[in-house]
């Protein structure tokens, strides 16, 4: 279980570095801050929410994970597939790693 969520986040997360972000996306904070943010402790790691955002959205695929500002703080902003093949939007709170909402 720990080996089928590990690779394709890390995958995921190479792809984020090397992938240039898309227009609505530039106001998220890039890979370089993120390990920052989450290295001073001021997020959880992007792998606790995208646990909670598989919690959410029986059978989630994640397809991308960004950190942005959202809330009066930072949030996890997570887009799955879901198991009814419906992309969903998952909001994850940062700092605590409670889901907000799934749109």
């Amino acid at each position: 279980m720990r080996t089928r969520l590990a690779l394709p986040l890390i995958a995921l997360l190479l792809g984020l570095a090397a992938a240039p972000a898309p227009a609505s996306a530039q106001a998220c904070l890039s890979p370089g801050e993120t390990r920052e943010a989450v290295a001073a402790g001021r997020v959880v790691p992007a792998v606790s929410a995208v646990r909670a955002a598989e919690g959410a959205v029986p059978g989630a695929q994640v397809t991308q994970v960004d950190l942005c500002p959202g809330g009066g703080g930072l949030v996890y902003r997570i887009a799955a597939l879901g198991g009814d093949g419906r992309f969903v939007t998952v909001i994850v709170d940062a700092g605590s790693g409670g889901v907000v909402s799934v749109n």
